[in-house]
């Protein structure tokens, strides 16, 4: 029992140390926060932990610009690494559909919760962003995978990267940004619960 409690702390202490809010209800939100001088980066995992054998996971990653500097998001700024050090890019568009069929539900199943999108979209500061359209809609179905970020504007995006080849619960995996434009990027550990 000791023990057990001992690993609990020990998982707590994890999540406040790397900036995550994971909920205890399986069917609540994985959310995962980081920030440093230049921006803020969210990350949801709650459909990622639904994709264990698909050659590419989902995620629902947002960026907030805090620098003056007008910055730049593409497909090359934003990866994921192992602890191994091993880089899982994002793919191209083509490349997903040949490969994964579950986008379209994907994008019916995703949620934001936690990601405060709505706000940026109310106050007119979310930036578009589109990488992965979904071929079902019949509007808003154009990449857009060249997002440009004023200072205080976001966007919020449902990716997808190459699975980490050792990607299992609670084992960390990094998703780093690096938008053109901030002098060092942001690091989001992540883990998949």
């Amino acid at each position: 029992m000791k023990d057990m409690m001992r690993c609990c702390a020990a998982v707590l202490v994890l999540g406040l140390v790397v900036g995550v809010i994971a909920a205890k209800d399986p069917e609540s939100q994985i959310l995962f926060i980081a920030e440093n001088d230049f921006g803020k980066v969210w990350a949801n995992l709650s459909l990622t932990r639904q994709r264990d054998a698909e050659p590419y996971i989902p995620i629902v990653v947002s960026v907030l610009n805090k620098s003056r500097e007008t910055v730049k998001l593409t497909r090359d700024t934003i990866w994921l690494n192992d602890l191994d050090g091993l880089v899982y890019s994002m793919p191209t568009v083509k490349e997903l559909r040949k490969n994964y069929d579950r986008s379209g539900l994907d994008h019916r199943m995703v949620s934001t919760s936690g990601i405060p999108w709505e706000g940026w979209r109310r106050s007119g500061r979310l930036a578009p962003s589109n990488f992965f359209p979904d071929l079902r809609m019949t509007s808003g179905n154009t990449v857009k995978d060249r997002v440009i970020l004023r200072e205080n504007y976001a966007m919020v995006d449902l990716l997808y990267f190459e699975r980490p080849r050792a990607l299992v619960l609670y084992k960390p995996f990094i998703l780093e940004v690096h938008p053109e434009g901030w002098e060092v990027p942001i690091r989001l550990r992540l883990f998949i619960s």
